[in-house]
């Protein structure tokens, strides 16, 4: 009974199928990746009462420095000292300090960990990682202790068995530590918003007494005000600033909310963004209800249609009960198929898509889904039974419900013309983004980040013997990787600047190639740097002892060709500086004042260039300095030929593996380096994509068969209009539009909506494009082409046919 059924309504059938297995697979998949989100750090068991505080707007030297206010996740050690002993709604302190290009040595064997912290002994009371061995009491409670991961121990020593053996810590500029190991932990969860793989105990006075920005946690009491604490530390350095000094403004941020709110400065990592996961939530919502919409739909149309065979069944003595349980029967059984194949679908979506996330979609959640999922659409299967009369009034035509057709019309594409928009708009901006930043999206650029000490000592020797392969075109340094910010923020002096002490400039270190390799072009002056300092006398400059370091850089200099330093400005520093026109900062003296004083001679202005987007977009560019300086340089970066890339990789690993035997190459292409940047960016680009993809995919099926069952009824009133002169042209534009009113009518409320979310989207650029108006035009006409195509062969089919054949058909 249902397979002749079903046979005979293929056609709804089928559209109801494809529509409820992709809403189906949408919400599976977009459920488990939301609660996958929303678990992060909610192991840990008083994470409600653990904040991390970050500094929200940056102290300055005084009210004239104008620098930008770039937030940070991490604080500097004078703010971590004044917390303790002075706040009483802190009950601990937990932090954690990176290791600067850190090393562990065990044996001949060296390794290079990525999240090697600092850490002090109230860690563990803070936080919950579980201890696999060792005394949870008493870790890191002594100097020179370490914990280490269960993945860790079994890299570098193949066993767990490791408690009290030593290794060495080697970290640039310190001296060797040689530390004991005494606990393993498990390793952190995925859902962690930081993974330690090895700990080393810190103290406060350790901490006190070297430089250095830690990530802060606070464990308060219950019941804290977190708005009375934020106040009173913030009124707390208000009072203790150095007269002239502005005060830094701190926040604090829940430890569960870091991983989808805490977009920070020096971030320990690329977090997830809650406006991502809004926008998937909202699409999966969006597909849902065009489903459900479609579904209701053809549901009346099919009641309609089989309106005779439910009279014929009431006059044999069918119950109202009797066609119900029809009813919600077929519609179990046609639903059943569509949900196991919505579950196949989400089930497979990793394998098919890459995506970057394993999602684990649990049968409990697939169960409840699918239970939910029959209840509400067995219901609308009863809805056309009652609201068309029919089981109140046997003799009662059932309405059709044309208008009722046309609003859920309306409303699907509103909603599919208005992601429509949203999906061109992030498009157009990523496109933008990937033209403008540093490399303008060349995928033949190889970024090796923080080279070790030994690569920069012999950075010379790399790139000259790398070039001498044909498939490596350029080579250049720079201070830091693409997206980080430059660590050195000083005042200088310049030829022409009055009140210069109370300015400050980042310092970018670059070599003398930095600017052909990204092809950058000056808008003021010549790139073309003269002699540079060399290695030997960087490394005497950096010495700490300032009358050591002058006395040998005269006796250097007296035996060895001077230099004079050369210093490029960006467009910004050089307004922050008070100029309109950058020619007018060309050749004036200028000495950038570090902290190591002979480190940055004194020497000119040669150039002037625009912004180079070298960390993101997201902030205006900040007044940058740039000049030569090969032992800051630990960032390297290689054009490499684009047709020929696996033998200039080939060649370039060979070289470095001779030259620095003990530390791997790790390498990554700057276009993907920059997509991490944007990574959340790209995922709504893409989420928003498919959702577009699909809600005009369901807006169409339910348009076509709306127009079907339309169509089919108005075959009479075709006839008519044809045995009366009309013309199949005529009524084919009459029919089709009737359809593309509500089209174009959808396009028209889907303007402002979707120009409202663009503008709050783009809002998160400081570097962004325009609302152009043929951004709008173009998802109209696209909707209007897809409208027409869906229509037209139905309405041609309908307006050619004989019209003595039409009215036989009535």
């Amino acid at each position: 009974m249902f397979f002749n059924y079903f046979n005979k309504n293929k056609k709804w059938f089928s559209i109801n199928i494809i529509g409820i297995a992709i809403a189906f697979a949408v919400v599976l998949i977009v459920f488990s990746y939301t609660q996958k989100e929303l678990s992060f750090d909610k192991f840990h068991s008083k994470a409600d009462n653990i904040y991390r505080i970050q500094i929200d707007k940056p102290g300055r030297a005084n009210k004239l420095d104008q620098t930008d206010d770039i937030s940070s996740a991490s604080i500097d050690r004078n703010y971590i000292v004044s917390l303790y002993d002075r706040f009483p709604s802190i009950k601990k302190i937990g932090f954690i300090g990176n290791l600067w290009q850190a090393k562990i040595q065990i044996g001949e064997n060296e390794f290079s960990p990525e999240n090697i912290y600092y850490t002090n002994e109230t860690f563990f009371e803070v936080f919950d990682f579980k201890v696999e061995k060792g005394n949870r009491n008493t870790l890191l409670k002594k100097p020179n202790e370490v914990t280490i991961s269960t993945a860790t121990a079994i890299n570098y020593f193949g066993s767990t068995d490791v408690i009290g053996k030593e290794i060495t810590i080697k970290e640039p500029y310190a001296k060797d530590k040689i530390v004991t190991i005494t606990a393993i932990l498990k390793d952190a969860p995925n859902n962690s918003h930081f993974r330690p793989e090895i700990l080393l105990s810190r103290s406060l006075k350790e901490m006190k007494e070297n430089f250095g920005g830690y990530y802060t946690y606070l464990l308060l009491h219950e019941k804290t005000s977190i708005y009375e604490l934020v106040n009173s530390i913030n009124d707390y350095w208000s009072k203790n600033v150095k007269e002239g000094e502005v005060a830094p403004s701190f926040k604090l941020l829940k430890l569960k909310d870091i991983h989808l709110k805490s977009h920070q400065g020096n971030e320990l990592g690329q977090n997830g963004n809650i406006n991502s996961l809004i926008i998937l939530i909202a699409g999966a919502v969006i597909i849902l209800l065009i489903v459900i919409i479609n579904y209701s739909n053809l549901n009346f149309v099919q009641f309609i249609n089989n309106s005779k065979d439910f009279k014929i069944r009431m006059v044999n003595g069918a119950s109202i009960f009797n066609l119900s349980q029809l009813l919600f029967l077929r519609s179990i059984t046609q639903n059943i198929i569509a949900i196991g194949i919505g579950a196949f679908l989400a089930y497979n979506f990793n394998e098919a898509t890459h995506f970057e996330y394993q999602l684990e979609i649990a049968y409990s959640t697939v169960l409840i889904s699918a239970l939910l999922l029959l209840i509400v659409f067995g219901i609308l299967a009863l809805l056309p039974l009652y609201l068309t009369g029919l089981s109140t009034n046997l003799s009662k035509a059932p309405d059709q419900g044309s208008r009722k057709f046309e609003l859920s019309l309306l409303f699907q594409f509103v909603l599919s013309i208005s992601a429509l928009i949203l999906t061109l708009v992030l498009y157009n901006q990523i496109s933008y983004v990937n033209k403008n930043h540093l490399g303008h999206g060349d995928e033949s650029i190889l970024v090796i980040p923080e080279a070790p000490m030994i690569a920069i000592d012999k950075y010379d020797i790399f790139k000259e013997v790398a070039l001498k392969h044909p498939e490596i075109l350029a080579i250049s340094a720079s201070t830091v990787p693409p997206g980080s910010i430059a660590p050195f923020k000083y005042g200088f002096k310049m030829e022409g600047v009055e009140n210069d002490k109370e300015l400050r400039l980042t310092v970018l270190t670059i070599d003398e190639d930095f600017f052909s390799l990204f092809d950058i072009k000056p808008v003021a002056g010549s790139l073309k740097m003269g002699p540079i300092s060399t290695a030997e006398w960087e490394h005497i400059a950096i010495n700490p002892n300032l009358d050591i370091a002058g006395k040998t850089l005269k006796e250097y200099e007296a035996n060895h060709v001077g230099f004079k330093e050369q210093y490029i400005l960006n467009r910004a520093a050089v307004k922050m500086l008070g100029f309109s026109n950058p020619e007018d900062v060309i050749g004036r003296e200028f000495k950038y004042n570090f902290i190591a004083t002979y480190m940055f001679a004194k020497g000119e202005i040669i150039a002037v260039v625009d912004a180079i987007h070298y960390d993101n977009m997201f902030t205006k560019e900040e007044p940058i300095v740039m000049a030569s300086k090969r032992i800051f340089n630990a960032t390297y970066f290689v054009k490499i030929d684009d047709q020929n890339k696996k033998a200039a990789i080939d060649a370039l690993t060979q070289e470095w593996n001779q030259l620095f035997p003990n530390d791997p190459l790790k390498y990554e292409f700057i276009s993907d380096m920059y997509a991490e940047i944007y990574r959340n960016q790209y995922n709504e680009m893409k989420a928003l994509t498919l959702f577009a993809i699909l809600s005009i995919l369901l807006s169409t099926l339910g348009m076509f068969a709306l127009s079907s069952f339309s169509i089919q009824h108005k075959t009479k009133e075709i006839g008519i209009k044809k045995a009366n002169g009309a013309t199949s042209s005529e009524i084919l534009i009459q029919l089709i539009g009737e359809y593309t009113k509500w089209v174009a009518l959808a396009f028209i409320i889907a303007c402002p909506i979707a120009y409202y979310a663009a503008s709050n989207w783009l809002s998160n650029f400081a570097y962004k494009i325009e609302l152009s108006w043929w951004i709008f035009a173009l998802s109209g006409v696209i909707a209007l082409f897809i409208a027409i195509a869906t229509v037209s062969w139905q309405t041609w089919k309908a307006a050619s046919q004989d019209p003595v054949h039409a009215l036989k058909y009535e």
